[in-house]
């Protein structure tokens, strides 16, 4: 399993994530004429740590609804998934540490869809599949 995986089989199996947007997690860009509340998520940064023994993987999250107190929860419940999380995902992948780093809430000017980016940080051992 890759990273990424992991990460979208976290969000797909949470039933506090999958009660707000259902199956609507894509990794990369949202598919055109999917509705709202969604959440798509990609990798923004790689890092090898402590002389490469440790890999460090940030995701930016979004999370996307038509209404700002929906955008809010969906971002309070992924937020929740990966903040302090120590776990082997799906018996494949083995999180060291999961780390909620960063959230905003922006209103998309073109979209009139409220949008909360979630960042996390994912750390693991470098010989896991990337």
């Amino acid at each position: 399993m890759k990273v990424w995986e992991a990460v979208g089989y976290k969000l797909l199996n949470t039933s506090a994530v999958t009660n707000i947007v259902g199956s609507n997690v894509y990794h990369g860009d949202k598919p055109e004429g999917k509705g709202h509340p969604t959440v798509n998520y990609f990798m923004v940064s790689h890092n090898l740590l402590h002389r490469g023994v440790i890999e460090s993987m940030r995701f930016q999250i979004s999370c996307r609804a038509a209404t700002a107190e929906t955008a809010a929860l969906l971002a309070y419940e992924v937020g929740n998934v990966f903040h302090n999380m120590q776990e082997v995902v799906n018996s494949a992948f083995d999180i060291n540490q999961g780390r909620l780093i960063n959230e905003a809430l922006i209103k998309e000017p073109d979209t009139d869809v409220y949008h909360v980016p979630v960042d996390i940080r994912v750390n693991f051992y470098a010989s896991e599949n990337v």
